[in-house]
């Protein structure tokens, strides 16, 4: 009779539990969380959870799908401007992880914090408590991650912790793991690894240089120039990333801006070969063959030992009547170009001067 009596007990209890709203329920564990009732929030969180399963289900499959559409298909759709997330969704996930974290059960702690940002990516709490998690995982890279972008999101307490723990040295780490499959032409590696190091640290100049770098080898002139840009804005007036970004203008045949760039860093460092056979190219990608002409004479002025300029030059000057392309062959020839042999070789011999 006892036993019946307490399963008829139990019953109503559960019951009781499940027939609270949803509003209740999470506003019952976030007190039961203040008064350090770990267990009893816990309950009630996973009460709000089961309660809300079907339509979180339902949510995750629309984000899912969305995910998966064109832009066309975007527009068509019932969001037409964007997914909405319903961070509602995400607040019993959030609340039973700390409940776990108090109960000592961080495994399960951070699995729900994953649902939460799932639900919420944008959740700045969850980012911070899953990143204080991984930290003392000893996932360090991730857990900086986690607090340097729940600190963007708002979060102050994951700015303190950002510091505290100290991140910007893990990005330092992500540059030297770039630079590693860099070296060895793994490009989409390299570039996870420089893209982790500018979320962690979004004042590195070496990030977005080296990031650049990376998206000019896969071809994202545009991205690299972004990169470039931002460089730029960490150190003005820098001819290294002017070259780089020009030299990005170059390959996507921008030649206006490729010029500008290369013109910029010429009046910083006047003796600057690349950069004047750079604008030469620039110059002749704008039919500006004049222009060209005087910076490959230039880059003669600096390397007058080096037959490229030469060549370079004798290309633009084959329908000039003084001889002078014949003249450029020659000397690039002489240097040891091997491209201009040929030239060279079917040269007419110059004019008799008049006797």
């Amino acid at each position: 009779m006892k036993k019946l009596v307490l399963l008829i007990a139990i019953l109503c209890y559960s019951t009781l539990d499940y027939a609270q709203s949803l509003p209740d329920l999470i506003k019952n564990g976030n007190t039961k969380l203040a008064a350090s009732n770990f267990a009893g929030a816990e309950q009630d969180f996973s009460n709000a959870i089961k309660v809300n399963e079907p339509v979180v289900t339902a949510y995750l499959d629309k984000m899912k799908k969305y995910a998966t559409m064109n832009e066309f298909q975007k527009t068509t759709s019932d969001m037409p401007d964007g997914f909405v997330y319903n961070h509602d969704l995400a607040l019993p996930y959030y609340g039973r992880g700390l409940a776990y974290e108090g109960l000592g059960k961080n495994d399960e702690a951070l699995a729900d914090y994953e649902k939460a940002i799932s639900i919420d990516p944008k959740y700045s709490d969850a980012l911070c408590q899953r990143g204080v998690l991984n930290i003392l995982k000893g996932i360090k890279d991730k857990g900086c991650l986690d607090l340097r972008k729940a600190g963007t999101a708002g979060s102050a307490k994951a700015k303190e912790l950002f510091d505290k723990n100290a991140c910007s040295d893990i990005a330092a780490a992500f540059i030297a793991a770039g630079d590693s499959k860099f070296d060895s032409k793994d490009y989409n590696g390299a570039l996870a690894d420089y893209t982790s190091a500018v979320q962690l640290n979004k004042d590195s100049y070496d990030a977005f240089l080296k990031r650049g770098k990376c998206n000019v080898q896969l071809k994202k002139y545009a991205k690299a120039i972004s990169d470039y840009d931002k460089a730029l804005k960490i150190k003005q007036d820098t001819a290294q990333v002017l070259c780089l970004r020009g030299l990005a203008y170059n390959a996507s045949e921008n030649f206006v801006l490729a010029f500008n760039d290369f013109s910029c860093v010429i009046r910083l460092e006047p003796n600057n070969y690349d950069s004047y056979m750079n604008r030469a190219y620039a110059c002749e990608g704008m039919q500006k063959f004049r222009s060209a002409i005087y910076d490959y004479s230039e880059c003669i002025r600096i390397k007058p030992e080096d037959g490229m300029a030469y060549y370079k030059r004798g290309l633009i000057s084959q329908d000039s009547k003084d001889n002078s392309a014949c003249k450029d062959f020659k000397k690039a020839a002489a240097l040891g170009l091997d491209d201009a042999k040929q030239l060279a070789e079917g040269c007419n011999a110059p004019p008799a001067p008049p006797k």
